[in-house]
């Protein structure tokens, strides 16, 4: 069972079968893309069932069902697409509650690192590298959140190590929500302890190796000539640059289209650039009142909300939580896939889980302290 945990849990993370589509096309993409959900299904099958994950599964029922009365397109791929993202939402959180936050961490390092390695083999004029995951602000989002859960991490060198990989992969995306995200969770570990000031020296140590990969190999990226810039003081880079392509103005393009059908959406697609619909909204949440209603729009935003508000309740127990759950929240607003990209959704049910345990826990603790009053008295 471990090995077939560890192939599927890789498949996933590790986006495997957009990889194999990318560079070898559709024929090795879709087989690879069968097998993940082929191995999640034996996994869940051959293992200990337990209680489903109702807060996505209602969530994902009325997104599919409500943006499907709208869509236009194959229905064959609507249907391909809503069958084998309930497969896997019901299979997936079977093998989150066997994931601990060291194995997670691993797999998110080598994600990351496969970002480094690009850059360092096989530069590009693009200038932003994203390894596995093809485009740079996913591949970001790993990096912000192997980055965060090393703050679930024990061993001090393991966690160092992992910072400075997840770090550097994450700055060559040149992504600037990765940015903002590490800086936000580097101003949150201070609550944890004063001593963890000391990583934004470690940031100053990543840029220099930046400048280091650079010159060996040329990171032919525009935002790293404004870095260099805003670093060398030159007066080259102005505010309309650093905040060219934003997202605000790609949202605002969508903000009609949501106030003509604000109840039942538009349809399944028309908000992530499926069937034709064009370049999409990057924005989960927009993605979800504007494909299928207000319905889901709130109860998604409960669920993210719930995931905030108890990653607070157990942040002395479980810090990483609110770094996790701010990451995805802050890549969700830049991000359109969470219902298409696994390693998103995987994100959002880690969490949850992890708050489950720490709620389980909780309720142990006090039994026990019962029963100690008990004997006592």
């Amino acid at each position: 069972m471990k090995i077939l945990k560890y192939i599927s849990f890789g498949l996933v993370i590790l986006n495997i079968p957009s990889v194999a589509l990318s560079a070898y096309g559709g024929g090795v993409g879709s087989l690879l893309s069968y097998l993940t959900i082929l191995f999640l299904t034996l996994y869940y099958f051959f293992g200990k069932k337990t209680r489903p994950n109702w807060w996505l599964i209602i969530i994902s029922i009325l997104f599919f069902m409500i943006g499907g009365f709208q869509f236009i397109g194959l229905t064959s791929g609507f249907i391909y697409d809503t069958i084998k993202y309930f497969i896997y939402l019901i299979c997936a959180y079977e093998m989150v509650k066997n994931i601990s936050v060291s194995e997670y961490n691993f797999f998110l390092l080598i994600g990351s690192a496969t970002i480094i390695l690009e850059a360092i083999l096989f530069t590009s004029d693009f200038g932003r590298y994203s390894g596995f995951y093809l485009a740079p602000n996913e591949a970001g989002f790993i990096c912000i959140t192997g980055y965060a859960t090393t703050y679930g991490l024990k061993n001090a060198g393991i966690k160092l190590t992992g910072q400075f990989i997840c770090t550097l992969a994450g700055l060559l995306t040149f992504s600037r929500t990765f940015i903002i995200i590490w800086l936000l969770i580097n101003v949150i570990s201070l609550k944890i302890s004063i001593k963890n000031i000391k990583i934004f020296g470690l940031g100053f140590l990543i840029i220099s190796t930046l400048f280091f990969i650079d010159e060996v190999v040329g990171l032919n990226n525009p935002r790293f000539e404004q870095l260099k810039s805003i670093i060398s003081n030159d007066g080259g880079v102005t505010s309309e640059e650093l905040s060219e392509d934003s997202r605000e103005d790609t949202w605002a393009k969508f903000y009609d289209k949501i106030l003509d059908s604000p109840f039942i959406g538009n349809g399944y697609g028309s908000f992530s650039g499926k069937e034709g619909h064009g370049k999409g909204v990057h924005n989960s949440f927009l993605t979800v009142i504007g494909e299928a209603g207000i319905l889901p729009f709130i109860l998604f935003v409960a669920y993210i909300g719930y995931l905030i508000v108890m990653s607070i309740v157990y942040f002395n127990k479980k810090p990483n939580l609110i770094m996790q759950i701010i990451a995805l929240s802050l890549f969700l607003m830049a991000n359109h896939n969470f219902f298409t990209f696994y390693y998103v959704s995987f994100a959002a049910m880690w969490i949850q889980y992890q708050i489950e345990e720490a709620k389980n826990e909780e309720e142990l603790d006090k039994i026990e302290d019962a029963k100690n009053i008990l004997v006592t008295s």
